[in-house]
């Protein structure tokens, strides 16, 4: 009796010892997709996190992103400042702008897209040329890429932005409606905006980004796309940042090689234009792959257009109080230098 109670209470320690191991090996730190919030407008340089959802390229790789539209790229880089969001792309100027503030919540990751071309001056009925724009009044997003794309614009035509005209802040979705109700003479936007703007009767496009010196100089958008993480989602798993932006990269390089069959899965959902303009406007984008990121983020290249365009800011907009060492912002780290095994 005494010998059977023995043995029992051993194997009653050995059966606890092993649920309890068990138990440990069932309950990892992390339990299923991790999530992920992202955040941007309907601008076409967010279009591989949105193949990355519908494709399931992200839960592929542990991650279950979740969209949010923001269409302000100031509000964008706030939620990701926040902790609100984990990922955005945004436009070069709001981030420069956060920077000179002094905000350092966030990482400069990359660069996903070079697109010029998408934006530009639109002006209404009787304004033809920059000539008739005195006096009048220009709607915008105060702060993001056509800021300083109508500054730049105006001021090669002789006009002064402060003096000259009547600046008017609008919020990005309300541009083409304001236009197109006559309470504003002129707008900037981009894509699919612009499109909009340009259906207004007896509208007339005055001038693009492509006809500005930063595109003469450097051949980029005036305020090109950037990519930022939350520095402290970063600093807390690296591994897992590497892991998501490995993610991202293969979403776009899938848009990449696929520009019929990307289109078809954004417009209508995403995008808010005709099939064949948005097929149109997805083969002029230049897309920035994984490789290429050591080369686009150097001095070589988009480091030196930046550079420049800080100047601007400072120096001739006094849109900033300082200019920022916008370096100790960049992580390249985050990138992974290969692909996840299994891919």
């Amino acid at each position: 009796m005494c010998k059977w109670y023995r043995i029992t209470a051993g194997g009653l320690l050995c059966l606890i010892l092993l649920l309890f191991l068990s138990g440990c090996e069932q309950k990892p730190k992390d339990i299923g997709p991790a999530p992920v919030m992202a955040v941007g407008s309907q601008w076409y340089g967010h279009i591989p996190v949105w193949v990355g959802i519908e494709r399931g390229i992200f839960r592929k790789h542990g991650f279950d992103v979740s969209w949010r539209f923001i269409g302000k790229s100031m509000d964008r880089l706030n939620a990701i400042s926040s902790g609100e969001a984990q990922f955005a792309s945004l436009g070069e100027i709001a981030m420069l702008s956060a920077m000179a503030q002094g905000n350092t919540r966030f990482y400069w990751v990359g660069n996903q897209d070079i697109a010029p071309g998408f934006e530009g001056m639109v002006a209404g009925p009787g304004i033809s040329g920059f000539e008739d724009i005195r006096g009048k009044k220009i709607g915008f997003p105060f702060g993001s890429t056509v800021d300083i794309t109508c500054r730049l614009l105006l001021r090669q035509h002789g006009l002064e932005p402060d003096r000259d005209v009547k600046l008017v802040n609008l919020e990005v979705g309300d541009v083409p409606a304001v236009f197109r109700a006559g309470n504003v003479d002129a707008a900037l936007v981009w894509e699919p905006g612009f499109s909009q703007l340009l259906e207004v009767k007896g509208a007339t496009v005055l001038g693009m980004d492509t006809d500005t010196e930063i595109y003469r100089r450097f051949g980029t958008m005036t305020g090109p796309d950037v990519l930022i993480l939350n520095k402290t989602w970063v600093d807390e798993n690296i591994v897992k940042a590497q892991r998501f932006m490995a993610a991202y990269f293969e979403a776009l390089e899938w848009v990449k090689a696929h520009t019929d069959e990307t289109a078809q899965i954004v417009q209508g959902r995403y995008i808010q234009q005709d099939l064949e303009l948005v097929r149109t406007n997805l083969r002029k984008f230049v897309w920035q792959e994984l490789k290429d990121q050591p080369r686009v983020m150097s001095d070589k290249d988009l480091f030196a257009q930046v550079d420049f365009v800080i100047d601007i800011l400072y120096k001739d907009m006094k849109a900033i109080p300082v200019k920022p060492d916008f370096r100790h912002w960049v992580n390249l780290n985050v990138l992974p230098v290969e692909r996840p095994a299994g891919d």
